[in-house]
């Protein structure tokens, strides 16, 4: 029985993975998943393995153009192109999370492999992360952070593992799963200290000997993975450095803005509460951290020293990565593995009978088809397209934003466009205003893809709290949503999270949310049109 509970809820964590693949159409909305496959259509495998690109590793890229080249090879198809790579890449997302989720299924299984309820509990660890949205929704995507939360999650595995029984294919797995890590993503690098750590406690006078062979290990796969990253060291190195800087400074990029002045951690932890894993879920995470660090017979229970590593692991990639400047939801994602292991166990804790189990259970299920929904509606970018391609006239002027994705996504050619530099700073400058009253007046729409630029900018009002500042945008867009602007709102796109109970429909809004929850899958969008009663339209 147990067997089949499981079979079941690894289709569930499937379809909800799979569900909405193509819901988007094929455009490369996400800017990330965009960006990998132009630079996986520059390798071929039998030509040119150099990506020049470094601001991710190389291997999630060696992975797309390697599966399809080899797909096209076997089965005669096109893949290996911008457009079939989309489909291949997506679809390693979703094995990858898949991968994750067994991985999770087995770290559960080695925690509580004395508990008397152990299969009960690695089940419920199963189906609170297939039912965690935040892994759902990045598997819609081909972007390296689920890649990231494999091998980081295979890296824990395998440390847990080694300090049961120190073997030397372990120490092995660890090394190759932890260099796969560093070829995804560089910040994977904060975990190199944990492990030295615990190969030193698992046999301190061996440390030089396995030190050594995990090391040397570690280097010869992260050569195999990412070999122009010692090829064309220098380059990396700056490419590297300039990512890392966001670290330290959230003004560094545009599209970084609407992390100044949020908090440390506790923007993380506000997120994964309300989005990445929702209410339910996130509380249960919680109290069965607490519950199983306050235990009293771990030696009946629980392998107490690997609770206190698992826990050590993740806590402190959560307080290296947490503290960054900039605090992209996807970055924490490899915390996710983690949180449905307590989730699993503050289950089996709290739940008293049967019945509160399956009402919980329920409620999680519930809670995660109100945000799978969002892939049953066309994307909103989409539905914006086609009402621009009935109500605006041919030959009309669009005001659109820069640093956002350009609307209506097609029939380009029938409209003329003018861009608004709403980033450039400083905000007080008399040419930036000049130039965006001008092309205001001469504007018959104006068109707000995204909140990507009034988030930030309207919170950068605040001279006072922040430096730089934008007053002055601030302003302009004050009066454009006041409708004193001399624009009109006419129509608004949203695909908010929702769940259809019979006649009953419960919506939530996720204005709130970040930004880069929203924006790539189910971005609310405006459009205005100029008014015919204004007297100066655009005037500042």
């Amino acid at each position: 029985m147990k067997k089949i509970s499981a079979i079941l809820i690894f289709a569930l964590a499937f379809l909800m993975r799979f569900y909405g693949f193509f819901w988007d159409e094929g455009y490369h909305f996400h800017p990330d998943e965009r960006m990998l496959i132009l630079v996986a259509e520059r390798i071929d495998f039998f030509k040119n393995l150099n990506p020049n690109f470094f601001n991710y590793g190389s291997l999630p890229i060696y992975l797309l153009k390697g599966s399809s080249q080899l797909i096209d090879l076997v089965f005669k198809t096109n893949l290996a192109n911008y457009q079939g790579m989309l489909v291949v890449g997506r679809s390693l997302s979703i094995v990858s999370d898949l991968i994750t989720l067994i991985i999770v299924y087995r770290i559960s299984s080695l925690l509580f492999e004395k508990h008397k309820h152990v299969k009960l509990i690695s089940l419920l660890t199963l189906f609170s992360y297939t039912l965690s949205f935040f892994p759902i929704q990045n598997s819609h995507f081909f972007v390296v952070d689920v890649f990231l939360n494999l091998f980081v999650c295979l890296t824990a595995y395998s440390i847990l593992k080694y300090l049961k029984k120190p073997k030397t294919a372990t120490l092995f797995l660890m090394a190759v799963a932890f260099a796969a890590a560093l070829t995804v993503k560089i910040t994977a690098l904060v975990i190199l200290p944990l492990i030295i750590l615990f190969i030193f406690l698992t046999s301190p006078k061996k440390i030089v000997a396995n030190g050594l062979f995990f090391l040397s290990t570690a280097l010869v796969f992260s050569f195999i993975f990412m070999p122009y990253a010692f090829l064309n060291f220098p380059r990396f190195i700056f490419e590297v450095k300039n990512q890392l800087q966001m670290n330290i400074d959230a003004y560094v990029f545009p599209y970084t803005l609407q992390y100044v002045g949020t908090t440390p951690y506790l923007y993380y932890v506000k997120n994964i509460f309300f989005w990445g894993m929702g209410p339910i879920l996130s509380l249960l995470s919680l109290y069965g951290a607490i519950m199983l660090l306050r235990e009293q017979s771990y030696k009946k229970n629980v392998s107490k020293n690997l609770v206190f590593v698992l826990v050590f692991f993740y806590l402190f990639y959560f307080l290296l990565i947490g503290r960054s400047a900039v605090k992209f939801m996807r970055y924490l994602l490899p915390l996710y593995p983690f949180l449905a292991i307590m989730a699993g166990y503050g289950l089996l804790k709290f739940s008293k009978n049967r019945l509160s189990l399956l009402l919980l259970l329920s409620a999680m299920f519930l809670w995660s088809m109100t945000f799978v929904n969002i892939y049953t509606h066309r994307h909103t970018r989409l539905e914006a397209s086609r009402w621009i391609a009935v109500n605006i006239p041919p030959g009309s002027t669009l005001a659109v934003e820069h640093w956002d994705d350009l609307l209506p996504v097609y029939d380009t050619e029938k409209y003329s466009f003018v861009t608004l530099n709403l980033y450039d700073r400083p905000d007080d400058a008399k040419n930036k205003w000049l130039d965006v009253e001008k092309k205001l007046s001469e504007s018959d729409y104006l068109i707000i893809a995204s909140n990507r630029l009034y988030t930030p900018l309207i919170k950068l009002g605040d001279c006072q709290r922040y430096q730089p500042c934008y007053p002055k945008t601030k302003e302009y867009y004050d009066k454009l949503f006041s409708g004193k602007l001399g624009f009109e709102k006419i129509a608004e796109f949203v695909a908010y999270p929702y769940l259809n109970l019979g006649p009953w429909r419960w919506q939530i809004k996720d204005d709130w949310a970040d930004e880069s929850f929203t924006v790539y899958d189910h971005p609310k969008i405006m459009i205005f049109k100029k008014s015919d009663l204004a007297d100066c339209p655009g005037k500042l």
